[in-house]
């Protein structure tokens, strides 16, 4: 996977072909070394971001045949922050590079003929988009030396966290808010992580959780390596245009909670774009979010540059985050790109579940149907149209959410013999008839 190369920092040994540079903060234009260990800016205090050399990273794209890279997180490491080739080989190795399947039955029922969905939802090891963004931190992680690790989480960045510190023989520590998908908390002690939740909703656990990693000492995945977790979700965007023969599409649709994932999709086009991969400029990206916690679709349409931060009541745990960190970088990205958003509540989000579920065969957390119904809206008004390409993003498996899902009960208890079960079936197909008409 990895090439013995000199790093971008002038440092020798054995390293990736990563060309990432330095910490940068894009609101003041504040820069760090990358050894430095820092997390927000020291000027203006927003969260950092990383740059790189893209010069570089064009001469060695060139050097790699695609044929010989690796079909995981890795592919395009020239891209991604990690310097260390033991650490990238400890995480991630079977991470990323999941499908993109042509959604033509769930297109047909919402006017699309070109509709495809980036399913994140079979993602390893733990079932979600956030297997990307912990892959990164657990790798700085190793590259730091540590031993332990924390995370703050509404549910899927904990799994993720428990399943590579398990793989990586790292420590994890996982804290949850009051309000949490409990199978994902269950996951997490099967993986064999101590969990903690608190009496209080994400966004004060995530301000505690801040205090507790100065205090301690103890890095956590999604606040002090955060520079790192960040790059991680580009690579769906790579991911996805490289599986449309390198052609960008029309429209992206994602949920969004703390922005991470949605301003990478735009780091991401941009990165395609500098380095003459695909014509990504093009491409309008477009928010989902639950009307019970929606500041980022709020702050778009209302037209605000900043985020107007709200205390979520949505049944979308994982998307309930209030006060989203990576929120004004959405805001930019969506205006400056041409998209826009929509929240949708929580019987529409059941409902694109359901309906996902139905046309298309794969099983939704509400974020899937946060997704789903927030499409189905756009389609309806046109900002989407019939023959443009589409691109929908499921963020993760509803096999971890079925508790939270509207009962659907069935028949239970019927005599075990057949004249009893071939009763009941015509039952159920003329309910099947009269649903579908």
């Amino acid at each position: 996977m990895s090439a013995r190369c000199e790093a971008a920092d002038g440092q020798s040994g054995a390293q990736t072909r990563s060309c990432a540079t330095a910490f940068c903060c894009r609101t003041c234009g504040q820069s760090f070394p990358l050894s430095e260990s820092v997390f927000t800016c020291e000027r203006c205090g927003r969260a950092l971001d990383i740059d790189y050399d893209y010069e570089l990273a064009r001469r060695r794209l060139a050097e790699l045949d695609l044929a010989v890279r690796p079909a995981n997180i890795w592919r395009f490491e020239e891209l991604l922050p990690i310097r260390e080739s033991a650490a990238a080989r400890r995480v991630g190795q079977h991470s990323g590079c999941t499908p993109l399947i042509r959604a033509d039955r769930l297109g047909a029922e919402l006017g699309l003929r070109n509709l495809y969905l980036k399913d994140d939802s079979t993602s390893r090891p733990s079932l979600s988009y956030k297997d990307r963004v912990v892959s990164m931190a657990l790798a700085r992680l190793l590259e730091l030396g540590g031993s332990e690790i924390g995370c703050v989480s509404t549910g899927n960045v904990g799994t993720a966290v428990a399943a590579f510190a398990a793989k990586a023989a790292v420590t994890p520590y996982v804290f949850y808010p009051n309000r949490l998908e409990h199978m994902k908390a269950q996951a997490c002690r099967a993986l064999g992580a101590k969990v903690c939740q608190v009496e209080g909703n994400y966004d004060e656990a995530n301000r505690e959780c801040r205090a507790l990693a100065l205090e301690s000492g103890m890095e956590f995945a999604n606040i002090t390596l955060r520079p790192f977790y960040a790059e991680g979700a580009k690579t769906v965007t790579f991911e996805i245009v490289e599986q449309l023969a390198w052609q960008a599409p029309a429209h992206i649709v994602t949920p969004a909670a703390g922005g991470t994932l949605s301003s990478r999709i735009d780091k991401g086009l941009g990165e395609l774009l500098q380095l003459g991969l695909a014509e990504t400029d093009q491409t309008r990206i477009h928010i989902a979010q639950p009307e019970g916690c929606a500041p980022i679709a709020s702050a778009i349409l209302d037209g605000d540059a900043d985020i107007h931060a709200c205390t979520p009541t949505t049944m979308a745990h994982s998307l309930a985050i209030g006060s989203p960190g990576d929120g004004y970088l959405v805001i930019d990205a969506v205006n400056r790109r041409g998209g826009t958003a929509r929240s949708v509540d929580d019987e529409e989000i059941f409902a694109g579940v359901d309906l996902l579920a139905s046309t298309e065969g794969i099983l939704t957390e509400p974020a899937g149907g946060t997704t789903v119904a927030v499409l189905s809206r756009l389609a309806s008004e046109g900002v989407v149209r019939d023959d443009e390409v589409v691109v929908a993003i499921i963020t993760g498996n509803g096999l971890k959410t079925l508790e939270d899902h509207p009962s659907k009960p069935w028949r239970s208890k019927v005599s075990c013999n057949s004249s009893a079960m071939l009763s009941v079936l015509d039952e159920l197909r003329a309910e099947t008839a009269a649903a579908t008409g």
